[in-house]
């Protein structure tokens, strides 16, 4: 625990400063993120057989960023084409297993790429601070909350082939934890301040946190891995404390992109 504290102190501020300056600074944070999460997913996919083409990957995630950065220049059905052309090119060269070679690179790199460059627009937008916020709290929330009542009170398991230490009471209890952190922060910053709204938005990304949590977890399971990595000490790898965020904070952007 001592460990898990302290490299979080070291990270949260590496975090938080170039999501609170924005711009380029904004930019080049999720850039790093997502190719080292990228990194760790090709790595596992890798170990379950599958032989994805990392640098194609990779190449192929730094676009979706570009595509965040800049939508009007690096178009996202052009990112798509180009990306599935070049993953499809590059897999036909693998005599073994051409399309599991394509399907893993082109999923990672569509799972991380869409998801990152998507919020790195909503950081952009005119309270995308605050909505970044908001995402990084409720999902925050809810995991520790599921954390805390599972270990106190979990006794029905979730989905005890994925991921056996997850309990139903734990994931209510995330979801509770969601939903009342979702109606406090609307309340302290500058977002809509509509209660019954944030509860049930609220709501949904504890749902959507779960859904990026098993997915993770199913991903990790067929590979027969603990952890995505060791990038931070007392926690694993990236991928293990974004799995959550994945699903949360590109539905949050199209929300808020849609509909404010």
């Amino acid at each position: 625990m001592k460990t898990r504290v302290l490299a979080a102190l070291i990270a949260l501020p590496l975090a938080v400063i170039p999501i609170w300056l924005g711009g380029i600074w904004c930019a080049l944070l999720f850039l790093a993120v997502a190719i080292v999460a990228g990194l760790e997913f090709y790595n596992i996919l890798g170990v379950a057989g599958f032989h994805p083409n990392l640098w194609v990957g990779l190449a192929w995630i730094t676009a979706f960023v570009a595509y965040g950065w800049d939508p009007d220049l690096f178009p996202l059905a052009a990112v798509l084409m180009l990306g599935l052309i070049v993953s499809l090119t590059a897999a036909l060269r693998n005599q073994e297993n051409p399309a599991g070679a394509w399907m893993s690179t082109s999923m990672v790199a569509i799972y991380l790429g869409v998801a990152t460059g998507q919020t790195l627009i909503l950081r952009q937008s005119p309270e995308g601070l605050w909505w970044l916020v908001y995402g990084l709290a409720v999902v925050w929330i809810n995991d520790s909350m599921a954390y805390f009542v599972g270990v106190t009170w979990g006794q029905h398991k979730l989905s005890p082939r994925l991921s056996p230490k997850k309990s139903w009471e734990g994931t209510v209890g995330g979801w509770v934890g969601a939903t009342l952190s979702s109606v406090a922060v609307v309340w302290l910053t500058p977002l809509p301040n509509l209660w019954w709204q944030a509860a049930l938005f609220g709501t949904a990304c504890g749902v959507l946190a779960l859904l990026g949590d098993l997915a993770m977890s199913m991903v990790k399971r067929q590979a027969g891995v603990k952890d995505s990595g060791h990038f931070m000490p007392g926690h694993g790898g990236i991928l293990d404390r974004l799995d959550s965020m994945l699903f949360v904070l590109p539905f949050i952007a199209v929300v808020v992109l849609l509909f404010t």
